[in-house]
């Protein structure tokens, strides 16, 4: 990315502006909410990032991300799911403007579970979640599915279950909000400045960019796809990045596609490479249907990966996966997006201290499904960095299950 230096606030021109209680290391979904939870506590903040977020070069681009109360990737994400959804209605009320568009959502799964897949049973494990928690979540029949997403095609033999408090977050809209807000109670937000080094050290932690030296008393590492640039290398070997490519398809009617009249759809198939996420369309959002799908089986690195989408993988993704699951899709592409995720083994988080130290905190290893519970994540880090607890658990995120 080419311009000129931006910050949401100050710059390092002296000392003082070179020290802080907290530095966060990337500012994306996990570092602009530690950020902007932490100014909130009164916790003094340099915040430092590579490019200029929310930007196109991490994995938190492509303006929405689906948000569901039930989470069937375990119960114990239902807290922090939870707890972001009041988080960011009540930045709405704050900054005037739409975060949380709770549309409802469907997931569809084959009728008997796959067994390796990466999530079993999908919609028997979210409806488990929901059980426990009291959250409205149900089986459709088929007329149902129908009434609900009349453009969906193919799900008559399959298992759907349909959330209604369920919907997308304004992604992009949500780290600038909380960078904003951050820089406005007194945080300083560095635009375009590499971290080359985190060393920690008895009475602190060194940060050293390609701008400047600076000094904490703790260190948030929430880098996404360049965190193994930044941690031990034995807690580097077990991350992976995974390419991944987002399609805005032209449709013969926009209107029937926007967010109060159209759930998102969560295809789940017999393989990884047959997921479908397909995105109701915000107002104000890019005119096209928003559609994706996901691999894990070639992976890459911030710096190398091929960020265009050819032409063949758009006709390819829209003839196999678009056109067997939804009508009224055209083959025009208006608009693509290169996503990264970056994944763990077992595709749970990791939020726990690293570079064996105390004042070093990693997070935002989130395998593709982390935003949804960024809010609260960034506000349990905060808490724990500020009083040494967090009101929410962060304990199953612990490093050790890994090792």
């Amino acid at each position: 990315m080419t311009g000129s230096r931006e910050t949401y606030g100050s710059t390092p021109t002296d000392a003082a502006d070179t020290s802080a209680d907290l530095i966060v290391v990337g500012l994306g979904a996990m570092g602009a909410a530690v950020a902007y939870h932490a100014q909130r506590l009164g916790i003094s903040v340099i915040g430092l990032d590579r490019h200029n977020p929310p930007h196109q070069f991490g994995s938190t681009q492509a303006e929405t991300r689906i948000t569901r109360l039930a989470v069937g990737e375990g119960p114990q994400y239902l807290p922090f799911v939870r707890r972001s959804h009041q988080l960011w209605q009540d930045l709405e009320q704050v900054c005037d403007t739409p975060l949380l568009l709770q549309s409802g959502g469907l997931i569809v799964t084959e009728q008997e579970p796959v067994v390796g897949q990466r999530w079993e049973d999908f919609v028997t494990a979210t409806g488990r979640v929901a059980d426990g928690a009291g959250i409205d979540f149900s089986v459709l029949s088929p007329p149902e599915v129908e009434r609900l997403c009349p453009r969906l095609r193919g799900y008559e033999d399959k298992k759907v279950g349909y959330e209604p408090t369920a919907g997308l977050v304004m992604a992009e809209r949500a780290v600038a909000v909380q960078l904003q807000r951050a820089a406005a109670s007194g945080a300083t937000i560095n635009t375009y400045e590499t971290v080359l080094a985190v060393t920690p050290g008895p009475a602190g932690v060194e940060v050293i960019t390609d701008r400047a030296r600076y000094q904490a008393d703790h260190v948030v590492l929430a880098a996404g796809p360049w965190m193994s640039e930044l941690i031990a290398s034995e807690h580097a070997t077990m991350l992976s990045v995974t390419r991944q490519v987002v399609y805005w398809f032209e449709v013969d009617d926009l209107e029937a596609t926007g967010t109060d009249v159209m759930p998102f759809v969560m295809w789940v198939g017999d393989t990884d490479e047959q997921y479908v996420g397909i995105f109701p369309t915000p107002p104000g959002a890019t005119p096209g249907l928003k559609i994706l799908g996901e691999q894990f089986l070639e992976t890459t690195d911030p710096h190398s990966v091929d960020r265009v989408v050819s032409a063949e993988e758009v006709e390819r993704f829209h003839s196999q996966l678009v056109v067997p699951k939804m009508s009224g899709v055209q083959p025009r592409c208006v608009k693509t997006a290169v996503c990264l995720y970056t994944n763990t083994p077992d595709d749970h988080f990791i939020v726990d201290h690293g570079l064996d130290s105390d004042r070093v905190i990693m997070m935002s290893p989130c395998s593709g499904h982390g935003f949804k519970h960024s809010a609260a994540l960034g506000e349990a880090v905060a808490e724990t960095i500020a009083t040494g607890r967090s009101s929410l658990d962060l304990s199953p995120f612990r490093l050790d299950r890994l090792l």
